[in-house]
Order: C-alpha cells, then structure tokens, then sequence
C-alpha cells in the first residue's frame, strides 16, 4: 500500500498505518500546465517558471519531478494507491493530475480519503488540522474505492482545466455529475482567477487592496485573512507571496513593501504592505489594471500574457468580445 499525500504534516502524522508514504511535492494550480506535462519540455518550462516567481532553482524542480515520475512507474500493478486530499483549488488540481498518470500507468487499485469538514474543526481549512489518531480514524472509517467514472471525471477535468481555452472548464462544469464530490466547486473557484471585466484584477487581488485600504498591513496578516475569506482556494503561502509581487511590477506599480516577500529560499514573512497611489486608482475605479499591468501569468493552461480572458462574476469573457 502507498499513501499519496500533499505536504509533510500530513505525511509525518499517518506514519503509523500500514504501506509507505509519498509527499507529492508539485502545484498544479499554478505555473504552466498542458494535458501531459510529464516531458521535459513542460519540466524544464514550469522548472523556470517556479525559479522566477518563487526561486524555487529550476535543478532542484526538475530532479524532483523525474524522481517522482519515475517512483510512479515503478509501482507494482496491484498496489493499492491511498489518495489523501481535501477539498480545496490546491489539492482537486493535484488530485485530477495523479488521477490522470495512475491511469495512464494502469493502476487500477486506487482509493482515496477526501473530506471537507470534520466534526469539532471549525473552520476545516484542510487534513493537516488534524492529530494522527482523527487521520488513522478517517483512513478506516473514509477511505472509498476510486471508481472509473470518478477517474474519467478527473481525465476530463484535467483536459478542461488546462486547455488553452478556458470556456472547456465552463462547459465541464456544466456537464459535470460530481462523481468526485469537491472538484466542480473547485474548477468554479478557479474561475475566479482571471481579471475581472470591470478592474483587471481577479477576486484575490481586489481584496487584497480593499484590505490594503483601511490600513498598511504585514504579509502574516494579509496571508490569514484571505485563507479564512477563501477557505476553498488553498492557497499557500508563496503563491500568494508571487501573486502579491506581480502588483509590486513595472512603472505603476499597485502596491509596495519594506522588505521582499516570502519565496522558497527566504521564506520568512517580515513585509508590511500598503497601497500606492495607482492602487488606489483601480481601487476607487479612475483606472483599471489593465491599463498599466501586463501578466506574466498561467492560469491552468491559459497564458495570460498571451490570451486575455476576463471574468465577469458569471462566465469568462475573452478580450475579442470586449
């Protein structure tokens, strides 16, 4: 038996149940993403995308991710595969790609333990709340077969989410039958990512500058704030660090700071963040975003830079039709 797990909290608590342990250390809802990104081309791309964005060196990404393709292909058929993850944007994204290579590989006895709340743990933010104990009961008490229309479900979402048109993901929510019980909601969320018609800024930027204009604010304390409003993004710290740091580029800048934000190879938070005036601007809606910023942003296997698609609280809006 193998547990498949997304952080080491996770990973170190469920030591005690039978099978090993492995901490898949990737994130799919970030960086550039196509159907297969398994060669090295896609490797070596999200390698440099990470390295620039989070200073994640692009070595370290690579070896990881041939270390862990290679762990996959060497599983034996008939191991029983334990999927362990939670309901959130971070851990579906991660939950469709394994689902995707396992069944590419021919793994057929998957399982998985997948919640989003747990009596007592209000709010329920994800399985690292929990003590090893309340994880082994749910490993007994939780654990489902994985069945194959929850696995075409994944296939399917997977193409959807990193199409390089992101109606697919609209028209996939539409279809979907909500074989795997959290992944709509998050492809939902998703969408919610791209900017938005009226600002330019998607709905994580525009509360952070509504945040940001009551009050200069640390990184700490603008980080746990959109953790609790957006308990079904799962977003970590350093996304949230390369996001914020996307509005601190070019010659109008939104926001500024006293020292760097958080990144792989310096990942304490000491930052106090404020608005600048052009933040301020888009703010209070004398300008939009996209009027002065330009991104350097993938969204699932949409390249932002490339082709501009705005979201209008309702359905995506390409720029064609603007």
């Amino acid at each position: 038996m193998i547990h498949i797990v997304n952080g080491d909290v996770v990973g170190n608590k469920i030591g005690n149940l039978p099978g090993d342990v492995l901490v898949w250390r990737e994130m799919y809802d970030f960086g550039p993403l196509s159907h297969d990104i398994s060669g090295e081309k896609w490797i070596s791309c999200r390698a440099d995308f990470f390295e620039r964005k989070l200073a994640i060196p692009a070595a370290l990404f690579i070896q990881n991710c041939k270390e862990q393709n290679r762990f996959l292909s060497e599983i034996p058929k008939k191991t029983e595969i334990v999927l362990w993850f939670e309901h959130d944007r971070y851990d579906q994204t991660m939950l469709m790609f394994l689902l995707n290579e396992l069944s590419k590989k021919e793994l057929k006895n998957l399982s998985m333990v997948t919640i989003n709340e747990y009596e007592g743990e209000e709010p329920f933010y994800g399985l690292g709340q929990l003590a090893s104990h309340q994880l082994e009961e749910l490993f007994h008490k939780k654990k489902q077969t994985i069945s194959e229309e929850q696995i075409n479900e994944a296939i399917t979402g997977w193409q959807a989410y990193t199409s390089k048109n992101p109606m697919e993901i609209e028209n996939w929510i539409e279809a979907s039958k909500q074989k795997l019980p959290f992944l709509k909601q998050a492809l939902q969320y998703h969408l919610s990512f791209f900017p938005s018609i009226h600002t330019g800024l998607n709905e994580v930027e525009t509360f952070v500058i509504k945040n940001l204009d009551k009050n200069p604010s640390s990184f700490i304390e603008l980080f746990q704030a959109i953790t609790q409003k957006r308990s079904n993004d799962g977003i970590s710290d350093l996304y949230f660090a390369a996001m914020l740091n996307e509005l601190m580029k070019g010659p109008y800048p939104f926001l500024e700071c006293d020292n760097p934000l958080p990144n792989y190879e310096n990942p304490v938070p000491l930052a106090k963040l404020r608005l600048t005036s052009d933040g301020l601007d888009v703010l209070y809606g004398r300008n939009t975003s996209f009027e002065f910023y330009e991104r350097d942003w993938w969204l699932g296997g949409v390249y932002l830079k490339e082709e501009i698609w705005f979201w209008n609280g309702k359905r995506l809006i390409n720029k064609a039709e603007y």
